[in-house]
């Protein structure tokens, strides 16, 4: 079985790749954009031009044969529907946003730290959706992205970026947990650990769950 990882840029698209591998599966990774700030652009313009591109590379991945399509971008599957692009053309997806609604089933109040305001809203529009209860407080940090990117230590870009002031902010609001909104930041996970007793939670091992189960 070799399933398809579609994501925002070529690092991010590897990141699920080897997520995939790591399970002992084949995967082949189909990026949407060259650069964080391309893909930021690209999901801020024209619906029916995200739909076309993303939907020209489902057209490929159904060419080769493959029939699961991993959508390793949460911003990225805030901006379209992917379920729906990959049903039209006899394939299933799977998305970040499956594992959202689950989480928020959990929690009553909730941080998220994600790239960009289009992947924070739709990790709060599908906890909303799944348990109207729970309140998210929400933050974006492309720059975050852009340091994963160009590989500098987890330990200072969390410095760079303010975020143990962060952590704080979700702290003293009462979040219960802190949701790694964006699949480039497992990356500094652990430096984000080391500076606070909420839970930092990462979607990625339950959505991997979900593509093999599936």
């Amino acid at each position: 079985m070799t399933i398809a990882v579609i994501a925002g840029t070529p690092v991010d698209t590897q990141m699920g790749v080897e997520l995939l591998n790591g399970k002992g599966v084949e995967a082949l990774g189909f990026p949407v954009s060259r650069t964080p700030e391309e893909q930021t652009a690209f999901q801020v313009g024209s619906q029916s031009a995200r739909e076309e591109a993303v939907g020209a590379i489902l057209d490929q991945i159904k060419a080769r044969g493959l029939e699961r399509v991993l959508v390793y971008c949460n911003s990225l599957s805030a901006a379209i529907d992917a379920h729906a692009l990959a049903e039209a053309r006899g394939l299933r997806a799977w998305t970040p946003m499956d594992v959202y609604g689950e989480l928020a089933c959990r929690y009553r109040r909730m941080g998220v730290l994600a790239a960009n305001c289009q992947g924070a809203a739709g990790v709060e529009r599908a906890m909303v959706n799944a348990s109207p209860e729970t309140l998210v407080l929400g933050a974006a940090d492309l720059g975050l992205v852009l340091g994963v990117e160009a590989g500098a230590p987890p330990e200072e870009l969390v410095e760079r970026c303010g975020l143990e002031h962060l952590l704080r902010f979700f702290e003293d609001n009462g979040a219960e947990a802190v949701v790694l909104g964006c699949t480039h930041f497992p990356y500094v996970k652990e430096a984000l650990q080391r500076r606070t007793s909420l839970p930092i939670l990462d979607p990625a091992e339950r959505l991997a769950e979900l593509v093999l189960e599936g």
